[in-house]
């Protein structure tokens, strides 16, 4: 199996203590337009729509406060550790059968009496010194009621079986620890992405706000040319199908950040939405990830690879169970028996110590329908870990690549952006001084706006890249 090896900003990213994730800062909210020198500053208005959204009701201010809502909360997580003592739990059972065992005795532990009875007339020794023999009249059966009380202690001699079944338990139990591994990795994982998600989705309900006081500072002015006679009914039309555009946007990003919230609540384990909190450093986000991560150089080592592999060894031991239920098993068993009447060896009290053999020679084919089944069981989680190795290969190296397509598309919209904003202001400039159209103005801010946005989100897009780079081939610990 390849290696999959972590390129060099990565490996240093995730080995070194000292640093960490260079992400390029979000984008400036773009300024009210007219503000370059030599263009006439657009004038400012006011419009309920441009209020801040509501705040959250729950707000994560540090990775490690997510760490411990996920300790506590995460239903994917608490149902893994409870797989973990399952598993411990089977592996008593599995124990229980080889140690002794002490209980009432099958059939020698009763109270009985007799509904049918008869007298019988005969002799019987009076007690004296010596007996005196006379004749009389006996109820049978005599004691009646009955009464016994037994205890049977068997202690298992020889049952490899057993002991063989109590050692795959073992191994299943470290298969359930290596799974939580695997849950931790994902549920990190995702509270990673739901952190940046959000803080997008934030960082974009704000920018539409800015964009739409633009829009409606030119409907204004619009308005105010068009009372001039500079405008015509087509200008303000066309700046007031802008301002509604930018509604839209707003309407949009604010939803698009509520889904974000309940998001993340989700994954912390809330059914209410969580914010992040403003002052958070998203470029200290990996260095967190770091702190509770640790990264591999091998695909063989992620943490649902090994599980795999776990499962595997636990499946082959299947077959050699089966095989181990053919030969006999041997059992220590000692019998302490009390009855009111006499027992076979005239007393009321008996005691026997023994050996048992129990040897099953046919079932009717049963065990070779288990072993069969067993060494399929086997070849299931073979292919099951194949699958999954190749997955993760494939997961690590789309991870890997996401990084530079985040990266270059950041570069790419980028220079876009600028070249929009440019665009809007010197269409702004034209319209201002009369030679230019409404339809340039307002389509050129319409993509201007469009840009700004789209660069917010290819600046979050790098850094929850690099996060699932980083995550994607780690061994986190919650």
């Amino acid at each position: 199996m390849k290696k999959a090896v972590l390129p060099l900003w990565l490996a240093t990213l995730a080995l070194s203590p000292h640093v960490s994730a260079q992400t390029p800062s979000p984008a400036p909210a773009p300024s009210t337009p007219g503000a370059a020198p030599g263009e006439p500053a657009l004038p400012n208005v006011e419009d309920p729509m441009l209020a801040p959204p509501p705040p959250p009701v729950h707000v994560v201010t540090s990775w490690r406060e997510a760490l411990s809502l996920l300790r506590a909360r995460s239903t994917q997580l608490r149902s893994q550790l409870a797989q973990v003592d399952v598993a411990r739990a089977r592996s008593r059972e599995a124990l229980a059968n080889a140690l002794p065992q002490l209980g009432t005795a099958l059939g020698s532990t009763f109270v009985r009496e007799e509904l049918l009875t008869h007298d019988v007339t005969g002799p019987v020794l009076e007690p004296g010194n010596p007996p005196v023999p006379v004749t009389a009249t006996t109820t049978l059966p005599s004691p009646n009621p009955a009464l016994g009380a037994g205890l049977l202690l068997r202690i298992p001699a020889f049952y490899p079986k057993v002991w063989y079944d109590k050692s795959t338990a073992d191994d299943n139990i470290t298969t359930q620890k290596l799974t939580t591994k695997e849950v931790e990795r994902e549920v990190i994982a995702s509270v990673a992405d739901t952190i940046v998600t959000t803080v997008t989705a934030e960082h974009l309900a704000e920018s539409t706000r800015v964009q739409l006081k633009s829009a409606l500072s030119t409907l204004d002015l619009t308005r105010r040319r068009s009372s001039l006679g500079a405008s015509s009914a087509l200008d303000v039309l066309r700046a007031e199908g802008d301002v509604q555009t930018a509604r839209a946007q707003v309407v949009a990003a604010d939803e698009t950040m509520l889904e974000a919230r309940e998001a993340l609540g989700l994954a912390l384990g809330s059914p209410e939405g969580w914010g992040v909190t403003e002052d958070i450093h998203l470029d200290a986000l990996t260095a967190d990830a770091r702190a509770s991560c640790h990264a591999e150089t091998d695909v063989r080592q992620r943490s649902d690879v090994r599980a795999a592999a776990a499962a595997l060894h636990v499946a082959e031991r299947g077959p050699g169970s089966v095989d181990w239920a053919f030969w006999p098993t041997l059992d220590a068993v000692s019998q302490l028996t009390y009855a009111n009447g006499t027992l076979s060896n005239g007393e009321h009290v008996s005691w026997t110590i023994g050996l048992s053999l129990n040897w099953t020679l046919y079932d009717g084919g049963l065990r070779y329908g288990q072993k069969d089944e067993a060494k399929a069981l086997a070849r299931v989680a073979q292919e099951s870990l194949t699958d999954t190795q190749r997955r993760a290969e494939l997961q690590v190296t789309q991870a890997l690549r996401a990084v530079t397509v985040a990266e270059t598309n950041l570069t790419v919209s980028a220079k876009a952006r600028d070249i929009a904003v440019e665009t809007a202001r010197l269409a702004r400039v034209a319209f201002v001084n009369g030679s230019g159209t409404s339809f340039d103005l307002v389509q050129t801010a319409g993509t201007a706006r469009q840009a700004e946005l789209d660069l917010i989100v290819k600046q979050f897009q790098v850094l929850r890249a690099r996060v699932a780079a980083l995550l994607a081939l780690s061994d986190c610990d919650v």
